[in-house]
């Protein structure tokens, strides 16, 4: 089950790194890679979700948002993610190359290892009635 803190007892305990700058979100091979699966729709068979927009400059944007301003999730792995509840469509999601939905948050996985670190579109309902597990807030408040 994922644990959520909110942005202030996550900064207070020490979860959130700053945002990356520049073009450091492209600079290596698996980095690319997650950008591309990311901006650029396909007919692959899988789910994805893409961002809308495939601009560098649009990724990034959320990318920074996320980590700038969002909650920590995390999950059953222990991983820690950050995820931000946007205020408008940040991407969709795709099935075998058909729209299947709308996404309106983005999560930022691997955002402290700067070698890995990337993000994508998630639908708001992965987050369903989440609180933080310090102050109890609701997520997002």
């Amino acid at each position: 089950m994922n644990r959520y803190y909110c942005h202030d007892c996550a900064a207070v305990n020490g979860m959130l790194r700053p945002p990356p700058k520049g073009e450091t979100l492209t600079d290596n091979v698996y980095k690319l890679e997650k950008y591309i699966k990311h901006t650029f729709p396909n007919s692959s068979s899988h789910y994805r979700t893409v961002f809308t927009g495939v601009s560098s400059e649009r990724y990034q944007h959320y990318v920074v948002t996320a980590v700038a301003s969002g909650h920590v999730q995390i999950d059953n792995r222990n991983r820690v993610n950050i995820v931000w509840i946007g205020s408008e469509t940040t991407g969709i999601a795709l099935q075998g190359g058909r729209f299947i939905g709308n996404m309106k948050a983005v999560k930022v996985v691997f955002h402290s290892d700067t070698n890995r670190i990337h993000g994508y579109p998630i639908s708001v309902s992965e987050i369903n009635s989440a609180r933080c597990v310090q102050c109890r807030r609701i997520i997002p408040y």
